[in-house]
C-alpha cells in the first residue's frame, strides 16, 4: 500500500522489527517514504535489517536500535531519541511479541510472566512512554499487533499465556482509543492467524493442516506483506476516522 496524501515522512516507531511481521512492517513503512525507529534483542538480526537496507541506514531513515522492550530505561533512551532526531511520533507499532512456553497447566509460572511482560505490559508501557510525542503530531496513531489466537482456543496455538496475553492486548486497544481520543490519538489493533514467519518455524505440517482446515479462502498462507498492509491502511488517514478495532488478517481463520 502507498502512502496517502498527509501521510508521507512520518517517524514511525515499531518494536521488534528485526524479523518476521515486524521486517514486513519496516519494508512497509520504508516503502511509504517514512522515518522508521525500530529496535530488537538481537544484534545478528539488527545487523542483517541495515543490510537489507544499506541506503536508508545511512541517511538515517531506518534507525535501528539493540534494546528490550521490556525495560524502562531503553524505552527512555528510545523517547529521547526520536525526540531529539524527529521531535514528534506519528505511528506507535507494537509488534513485539514471544512464546515461551506451550501447553496448559504444563506451562510454568515464570513463562506466564514474561509472556505477560513483553506481550501485554511492554505495549502499554511504550505507549504510554511515547504519548507526549504522539500528541505532537497531526495525525497519531497507536497499533497493536495482536492475534486470531487471541480471540479462539483453537488447537494450532498450543500456548495458554500466548493467547490471554493476545486477548488481553485487544481489550488494551479498546481501552487505550477510549481514553487518549480525546487527546486525538487514534488507537487500533491487527490480528493475524497463521503467518508464514519465524514464529511458526519448522512447523511446516501444523501450519499446513492449520490452513486446510481453517482457512475460509482457500489454501492460503497469510504472509508478513498482508499483515503490513492491514497496519500501514490503519496508520492512514483513509482510517481517520477508525479507532477501538481489531481488523482480523486470518483467511477466515476465526469463522470456523
Amino acid at each position: 500500500m502507498s502512502a496517502q496524501p498527509g501521510d508521507s515522512s512520518r517517524a514511525v516507531c515499531i518494536s521488534g522489527g528485526t524479523s518476521g511481521i515486524g521486517a514486513g512492517l519496516v519494508a512497509g513503512f520504508l516503502a511509504s517514504g517514512d522515518r522508521v525507529y525500530t529496535f530488537g534483542r538481537d544484534p545478528g538480526k539488527l545487523k542483517r535489517l541495515t543490510e537489507r537496507w544499506p541506503e536508508q541506514t545511512a541517511n538515517g531513515t531506518l534507525i535501528a536500535l539493540v534494546g528490550d522492550v521490556t525495560d524502562a530505561d531503553f524505552r527512555a533512551r528510545l523517547v529521547a531519541s526520536i525526540a531529539e532526531q524527529s521531535g514528534r511520533l506519528d505511528v506507535l507499532v507494537n509488534n513485539a511479541g514471544v512464546i515461551l512456553d506451550s501447553g496448559d497447566l504444563e506451562e510454568s509460572v515464570d513463562a506466564w510472566r514474561a509472556t505477560l511482560e513483553t506481550n501485554l505490559i511492554a505495549p502499554f508501557a511504550l505507549t504510554q512512554a511515547c504519548a507526549e510525542l504522539l500528541e505532537r503530531s497531526a495525525a497519531p496513531v497507536v497499533i497493536n499487533l495482536s492475534s486470531a489466537c487471541g480471540q479462539h482456543p483453537f488447537v494450532a496455538c498450543t500456548s495458554t499465556s500466548y493467547s490471554v496475553s493476545k486477548a488481553g492486548l485487544d481489550m488494551l486497544t479498546r481501552r487505550l482509543a477510549l481514553g487518549l481520543g480525546p487527546r486525538g490519538i487514534r488507537v487500533n489493533g491487527v490480528a493475524p492467524g497463521v503467518v508464514a514467519s519465524a514464529m511458526w518455524g519448522g512447523q511446516t505440517d501444523l501450519i499446513a493442516s492449520t490452513v486446510q482446515a481453517r482457512h475460509i479462502l482457500g489454501q492460503q498462507i497469510v504472509t508478513p506483506a498482508d499483515v503490513a498492509d492491514a497496519v500501514l491502511f490503519l496508520a492512514s488517514s483513509r482510517a481517520r476516522l477508525i479507532t477501538g478495532a481489531t481488523l482480523n488478517v486470518d483467511a477466515g481463520y476465526t469463522l470456523g
